[in-house]
């Protein structure tokens, strides 16, 4: 078994791999298949650069770097213990220094084992710090990374620091993307800003991690309409080596774009052929396609002067408008009759919105009745007008022949005549007409009837004065036979119905005492008998 073992031999490239007993062939071939699979997997790694010496470990002197490490420029310190310096390490027990000014610079560098490539996206951490005062005055710290192709090649500044005052340790991540291949990697103190001294710039730098290629995704997302499934993502790739491959979650997609998603979280896995993988995520919205409206209503009916405007907001311009389903433009629609109005927004991603508005204008305002009590004779101006109006938008107000408005319905005082009327609403909304004040008598004078029957017939059923004249101070009382008072009354338009305590009179004559003044102030005194007839 031992011998056996011993005459296996292995080679590769396609020369002869084995020299063993007959036995053992079958071993031979899993073993090399096991190998090959091993060196194809091996070609699709990405590139992760490990540093020498990342803790930056060494003896404490001026001018040296350490341990794998090469002074790039002038004089790097390693530290502590240096201008008596006594700053404890980040991470280990040394860490190093470096300073520049307008004119000077120090650094440190290393050949890489694999260089960087063109193209890729690396990042890099590390730990670092300033302190105002090393050896001399210092105004702020500032790092930069650089690539080259030879010892002591600055020809490409990969990362810059920016520049910094904390005295305290603080972990940077450096992120860069070289144009070109490089074979070496340096660290410089950076004059950026001017500084009140010569040698103004200070950075204490530990702590390094690995060089770590990695690739970035940027991730788009378009919202989704409400109710339908309309969302899209897609995702762009940043570094890495082609091709691509996707797995999107949910759904597990395998495109950099998909279509057709209802709204949610998104989450895509991108590997790129050497095998680097990076993660995004992205939220698909739904639609914030609105269409708010504004509407003016007419202020008279019948006037069809409502408007709408339309305020639509968010979605994917430009917009599609439907009214009523026939297609408009603008957003701004005058002089509308009344009825329904049905506004469709579509957007440029087919997501609708409607806006559904009902125009309601105030019944149009109409004098319903016109009542002209007349004046009582000719001689006096006790006439009156009152208006019945329905419709409009109350408070109604009302004129006569251009005098002043009043909110009164009623016009007193009114001689015989004609009468022009205007009356509005509170929106200005109006009707204008005429009416005639009369006169049944054209001499003032009190009449005093002899008889009437009660019957019911309408016909001269009430006992009561005729009155042609404006009376004031009027009384009427009438009393029966044996003297007893059966009817009084001070309203020249009430009369006597025949009853006495609800009971009906018997056909009798009557004595009445009817007085009053009449409108020239004059006292007047009517005595007399009426007969009620059956």
């Amino acid at each position: 078994m031992i011998q056996t073992i011993r005459a296996v031999h292995i080679r590769l490239r396609g020369k002869p791999c084995c020299y063993l007993t007959y036995s053992m062939h079958r071993i031979c071939v899993l073993i090399l298949f096991l190998l090959s699979c091993c060196f194809m997997n091996n070609e699709a790694r990405a590139q992760h650069v490990t540093l020498r010496n990342s803790s930056l470990e060494g003896k404490p002197g001026i001018k040296v770097a350490p341990p794998g490490w090469r002074v790039a420029v002038n004089t790097p310190d390693i530290l502590p213990g240096v201008y008596n310096f006594r700053k404890t390490a980040k991470a280990g027990e040394t860490y190093v220094g470096l300073q520049a000014g307008d004119n000077y610079t120090e650094g440190i560098e290393q050949e890489l084992p694999v260089p960087l490539q063109k193209g890729l996206i690396y990042n890099l951490s590390l730990d670092l710090a300033f302190s105002r005062i090393y050896s001399h005055e210092h105004c702020y710290g500032n790092l930069a990374i650089f690539g080259g192709d030879t010892p002591g090649d600055t020809s490409e500044l990969l990362w810059t620091s920016g520049s910094f005052t904390d005295t305290v340790w603080h972990r940077w991540t450096a992120e860069f993307k070289p144009r070109v291949a490089h074979k070496f990697i340096s660290f410089y103190a950076y004059r950026e800003e001017k500084c009140n001294t010569g040698v103004g710039v200070v950075v204490f730098m530990d702590n390094l991690s690995m060089i770590k290629q990695i690739m970035k995704t940027e991730l788009t997302a378009t919202a989704s309409c409400n109710n339908t499934a309309t969302g899209s993502v897609s995702v762009k790739v940043i570094g890495g080596a082609p091709p691509y491959t996707y797995q999107w979650t949910p759904g597990n997609y395998r495109t950099p774009e998909v279509s057709n998603l209802p709204g949610g979280f998104y989450e895509v896995l991108v590997t790129a052929a050497d095998g680097v993988t990076s993660k995004g995520a992205v939220t698909v919205g739904e639609s914030d396609l609105t269409t708010s409206t504004n509407v003016t209503l007419s202020h008279c009916g019948g006037d069809n002067k409502s408007a709408i405007t339309l305020d639509i907001k968010g979605g994917v311009p430009p917009y599609e408008l439907l009214v009523n389903g026939i297609e408009r433009e603008g957003r701004e629609f005058k002089d509308l009759a009344p009825g329904n109005y049905v506004f469709v927004v579509k957007d440029k991603q087919v997501c609708i919105d409607t806006a559904d508005v009902l125009i309601q204008e105030p019944a149009p305002l109409v004098v319903k009745e016109v009542n002209v009590a007349p004046c009582s004779c000719s001689e006096v101006s006790d006439g009156s007008i009152r208006w019945v109006v329905e419709g409009g938008t109350p408070p109604y107000k009302y004129r006569m022949d251009g005098d002043m408005w009043q909110a009164d319905s009623l016009h007193r005082n009114l001689k015989t005549g004609n009468y022009h009327f205007e009356i509005e609403d509170a929106n200005g909304c109006g009707e204008k007409g005429m009416a005639v004040v009369t006169s049944p008598w054209q001499n003032c004078l009190v009449v005093m009837p002899s008889a009437f029957s009660p019957n019911g017939d309408g016909n001269n059923d009430l006992f009561r004065p005729k009155v042609y004249d404006a009376v004031t101070n009027y009384q009427l009382r009438v009393f029966n036979r044996w003297g007893s008072l059966v009817f009084q009354t001070n309203d020249p338009k009430t009369g006597w119905d025949g009853y006495m305590k609800g009971r009906p009179q018997s056909s009798q004559a009557f004595v009445y005492v009817c007085s009053f003044n009449t409108s020239g102030n004059e006292p007047k005194e009517y005595r007399g008998t009426v007969m009620l007839v059956k």
